[in-house]
């Protein structure tokens, strides 16, 4: 499973409804490439909950583990991504609603919703011991449990509306974004961009931190903050995902594919599949033809 992600790290998200922008899943995460999705940012607000297993979760840089019972709701354009370092498997729900549902009047918007997507925390990891948090845990559960019934969208905004008192509760409504983090995160979504048209050509680290305006100190601190890797892991890393979107739709050869996504040979670009994924890239080729 890959996230589909646009230039700009944005998703495209796939709602249950066409005329309302609900997502709800149950997955595992070994069908990740790598037990890890890809670093994100979307409209919506986002809710996990553990079923069972654990998960490391990245947000704007910071690392939370979610273990089994525990959740987390991420707020609006927050760049984050859940993985397994240790490639351990983890069975989860996770919810996504446009903050759009809540918005049937506009001083609902402006009273309840723009305060809490404007000064609320970039996220709130959820816990069954804390009482208004483990409500919100709950809501989660009920969301999934009705999403296959003709009435799923009625509960889901009641679900929604609840769960969203409660945040209005415990949303300090006098602080302010850290002006220099928004800067800092503006700084890599170029980047990104930067490598993502460019990742097929030779790139130097000069190359992504001149695109940044950045010393190249400074966009390996940035990469290193808030994805938790450099910036040549993370270029090696999506031409690795481009590679593995070619051997399952094509029958491109491996040296035309280790140029096209911008190896300098199909020997490295072997050894790199390997090291990632464990196998070598005709194996998967042939392990995805198989299913």
């Amino acid at each position: 499973m890959v996230v589909d992600i646009n230039h700009d790290r944005s998703e495209n998200v796939r709602y249950d409804y066409p005329d309302y922008p609900i997502y709800v899943r149950r997955a595992l995460l070994s069908i990740y490439p790598n037990y890890a999705a890809d670093s994100h940012w979307h409209d919506d607000i986002e809710l996990i909950l553990i079923l069972t297993g654990k998960m490391l979760y990245n947000v704007n840089g910071t690392l939370i583990t979610l273990n089994a019972g525990e959740g987390i709701l991420v707020n609006t354009r927050q760049l984050h991504y859940g993985f397994s370092d240790d490639q351990t498997e983890c069975d989860f729900l996770c919810i996504l609603f446009h903050p759009m549902l809540l918005c049937t009047a506009q001083s609902f918007a402006d009273k309840f919703v723009k305060p809490v997507l404007s000064h609320g925390a970039p996220f709130i990891h959820l816990s069954p011991a804390v009482e208004w948090q483990n409500r919100i845990l709950k809501y989660i559960r009920e969301i999934y449990n009705c999403k296959d019934a003709y009435e799923a969208p009625l509960f889901s905004q009641g679900a929604i509306c609840s769960l969203w008192g409660h945040l209005t509760a415990h949303t300090d409504r006098k602080s302010r974004p850290e002006e220099r983090a928004d800067a800092r995160l503006s700084t890599l979504k170029t980047m990104i961009d930067f490598i993502h048209q460019n990742y097929s050509e030779k790139i130097t680290l000069n190359d992504v931190a001149g695109a940044g305006n950045v010393s190249k100190r400074t966009c390996g601190n940035i990469f290193m903050h808030y994805l938790n890797r450099t910036p040549v892991e993370f270029l090696i890393d999506y031409r690795l995902r481009k590679a593995v979107e070619l051997l399952k739709n094509t029958d491109t050869t491996m040296l035309e594919i280790s140029l096209a996504v911008g190896f300098s040979g199909s020997s490295y670009f072997a050894e790199t599949f390997r090291k990632s994924f464990g196998i070598s890239p005709t194996e998967y080729r042939k392990q995805e033809r198989n299913l």
